[in-house]
C-alpha cells in the first residue's frame, strides 16, 4: 500500500457513528454512519484518535478510532 492509500473500514461497537468537522471530540457533528457500514480512511489525514473518513453517501469527516475496524 502507497501512503496516503485510502483503505476501508467498519464502524463497530455503536449504533451510529458520529463524523465530526475536525478530530475533536467537541467538534461540530456533520453526520452519522450506522452500525457496519464501510467507511475509506484517509491514514494520511487521520490522527492518533480520529480517522478521516469518507462515508458512502459522500461527506467526510473525522470519527474516532475505537469504532472503526479496519
Amino acid at each position: 500500500m502507497r501512503i496516503g492509500e485510502p483503505v476501508i473500514g467498519r464502524v463497530v461497537r455503536c449504533a451510529k457513528l458520529n463524523v465530526r468537522k475536525d478530530p475533536d471530540a467537541d467538534a461540530e457533528i456533520l453526520g452519522t454512519i450506522p452500525a457496519g457500514a464501510e467507511v475509506m480512511i484517509d491514514e494520511s489525514e487521520s490522527t492518533d484518535d480520529f480517522y478521516n473518513v469518507c462515508a458512502a453517501s459522500g461527506f467526510e469527516g473525522f470519527c474516532m478510532k475505537q469504532f472503526v475496524e479496519v
